[in-house]
């Protein structure tokens, strides 16, 4: 009698064991994909802004014309350009802001061309993935090329 209660205390350990083993096996796989959907959504976060971005710089309507060497935006498109007209061709979700260096005047049309700051569909407070690139800003009454930073995101 004392021999079989033995073997059936080694089964039920050995039980206990195996379940134990498959149970953590199953918490190792389930945190490694979660890992894995973090970093691909991270990734894929990174590529929008990066698209938004390229989108944002190359577009015709706010760079200057005949400029061969690559974008460079021009202030009085930034002026007058508005959120709608932006989101039609880019849709929702987004913002952009263009600051020259040094300053601190968001522009209007009744202080243009004494500002330095254009900022496109902003809202304060939301959670947001974004990038920043160096830009050149053509001054289009001084004819002069001033260096700004270029921020394009989108809400999360």
């Amino acid at each position: 009698m004392l021999r079989g209660q033995a073997h059936l205390m080694e089964y039920i350990l050995m039980g206990f064991f195996i379940m134990l083993v498959i149970v953590l096996v199953v918490f190792f796989l389930a945190g490694w994909h979660i890992g894995t959907v973090k970093s691909k959504g991270s990734l894929l976060r990174q590529q929008k802004a990066t698209l938004l971005l390229k989108a944002f710089s190359n577009s015709p309507y706010l760079n200057k014309e005949g400029f061969k060497e690559g974008g460079m935006l021009e202030d009085s498109k930034l002026t007058v350009l508005e959120c709608d007209d932006l989101e039609e061709m880019m849709g929702k979700g987004w913002f952009a802001e263009v600051r020259i260096l040094d300053s601190t005047t968001e522009c209007t049309d009744e202080n243009y061309p004494k500002c330095g700051i254009w900022k496109f569909c902003k809202i304060e407070g939301k959670k947001f993935t974004a990038y920043d690139v160096p830009v050149n800003i053509y001054r289009t009454l001084t004819k002069d090329v001033e260096v700004g930073i270029l921020t394009v995101g989108f809400y999360e």
